[in-house]
Order: structure tokens, then sequence, then C-alpha cells
């Protein structure tokens, strides 16, 4: 396994966001398309990249396909993705994230059909790129999120039908929305091809109400705010300890999500954690 950190944490440009990841003294870390990089700027970026030591082990695109309307939104999140896979593709990189997204009014099954249409020429850019387009599960954001369980990404995963289709473990998300702990990850364990690390605790209006990070909301849970790796919810070192034992030989990325000034510090102790559990 190798660890890295998610330098779209950081609101500045590029080249300042890399320094700061290659202080903290990793090897790896996972951009996200436009905000880190572009199908015209991979190749100034891969030399960033390569003047610091870092090499890159997912782009993501923050698309939700199956959130959308129309024809023409949904084209603007597939040319996203397909962003995503090619800037990977030119960094060397092996995996492209992507989201699928709740919709309030359309069924299940017709959201995984047409996600599935919308998404197969993508498929098969990544497959002769040799990029895996990752679904990263996600909490009940919006009624209608099919990767809110683990089983709903494995049906997804099986509907695509490609060895180029695969999961961004995410338990985090999984602890937000309430899903059970150690059977999620069992359940999606031949499917992982990356792992998120990252903590959220519920968010309280009246004793939060200076935090000026990330909050979230789930339809069932209610409202959650991030925190560093540790003080939250989420069983991260009992997730680590479970890739270990597994040997499960993916990369884990860092993430946060907690207010700027609080980054580095917040990346250090996810870094010392997984440390600490021999990854």
């Amino acid at each position: 396994m190798t660890v890295g950190v998610a330098v779209f944490e950081y609101h500045e440009e590029i080249a300042a966001a890399l320094d700061r990841a290659a202080a903290l003294g990793v090897s790896q870390c996972e951009l996200t398309v436009p905000g880190n990089i572009t199908v015209e700027t991979a190749g100034s970026v891969g030399e960033l990249l390569t003047e610091r030591g870092l090499t890159v082990n997912s782009v993501a695109s923050l698309s939700k396909i199956n959130a959308v309307d129309t024809d023409e939104a949904a084209a603007a999140m597939v040319a996203l993705l397909d962003a995503s896979v090619r800037c990977a593709s030119t960094l060397g990189a092996p995996n492209a994230i992507v989201y699928f997204g709740g919709h309030p009014t359309r069924p299940i099954d017709e959201a995984v059909e047409r996600y599935v249409r919308l998404i197969r020429p993508s498929v098969a850019i990544a497959e002769s790129l040799g990029v895996t387009i990752l679904i990263e599960n996600h909490f009940s954001h919006a009624p209608g999120e099919v990767t809110n369980t683990a089983q709903g990404c494995v049906d997804l995963v099986t509907a695509v039908g490609s060895d180029n289709f695969a999961v961004n473990f995410d338990l985090c998300n999984f602890a937000i929305g309430g899903q059970q702990f150690p059977a999620s990850y069992e359940t999606l364990k031949p499917h992982i091809r990356n792992v998120h690390i990252k903590d959220a605790r519920k968010f309280d209006p009246v004793s939060d109400a200076d935090y000026t990070g990330r909050i979230v909301t789930d339809l069932v849970h209610g409202e959650f705010m991030f925190v560093p790796v540790g003080e939250g919810i989420t069983p991260n070192a009992e997730l680590l300890d479970l890739l270990v034992r597994d040997g499960l030989d993916v990369p884990v990325t860092i993430e946060a999500h907690v207010p700027d000034g609080q980054l580095d510090d917040a990346f250090r102790l996810g870094l010392r954690l997984c440390a600490s559990k021999g990854v």
C-alpha cells in the first residue's frame, strides 16, 4: 500500500498545493478536474509533480451524473469524467474517481440503467488507456443515491461489467450514512481499488457555530461536520487493520475537509495513523 494526501483540499494554485503536499513527506497525492488539472494542463502539472518527487494515485472528476435532469447537463458531467480519465493516463495514475448522484424522482433501476449507458463510452476510454474508473460510495445526500449501501455499489459495478470499473472505498461516507462496518468492507472488498481516510461527527448548530469547514447532510442521520482523523465516528484504525490483514495492496489517500488552517495538521494525524498501522 501507498499513502498520500488529497491535494485538492488546498485552495491555492497547483504549484503551491503540491509544495505543501511534498512538505508533509508524502510521495503520492490525489487531484481533481478541473480544480487542479485539465487535459490541457496535464503535461505541465506532470512536470510540477516530477520536480517534487510526487506521483498521483487518482484524478477525481466529482461528477454526479445521475443527479442532473437534462441530456446536456449529463453530457457535461460525462465530459468531466472523460477528462479525469485522460489526465490520469497522462500522469500515469491508475484511477479516475467519479460519483453516482441521487435524483429525487428517478427510480433506482432506471437510474442505474441510464448511468451505465451514459458512462459506457467513458469506460471504453478507460479500458483503452489502462485506467480504472472508481465509483465512490456516498451517504444519502439526496434521494435515490445508489451508492449509499455496499450492495448498491456492488450492483452498480456488476451492471457496468468491466474490469476497469471498481470502487473507491470511503468509510467515513458510510459512517455518516449509518452503514455497518466491517460488513460494508467485507461486501466490497473484491471491488476496492482505492481507499479514502477521513473523519466526521454530528454537527451541533449551537456548540459548533464557529466551525468553518464543510458541513454535509444525510437525509436520515442529519448534519455532520468533518474533523481530523480520530476525533469523529469513523473506525479508520480498524479499517487499516483489515487492509493490512487482507494484504489489500491499494492506494490510501488522507482527506480532511476541515477549515484551511487545520489542513496540514489534519493530514499529519492521518499519516501518523497509517504509519502506526504499518500502512
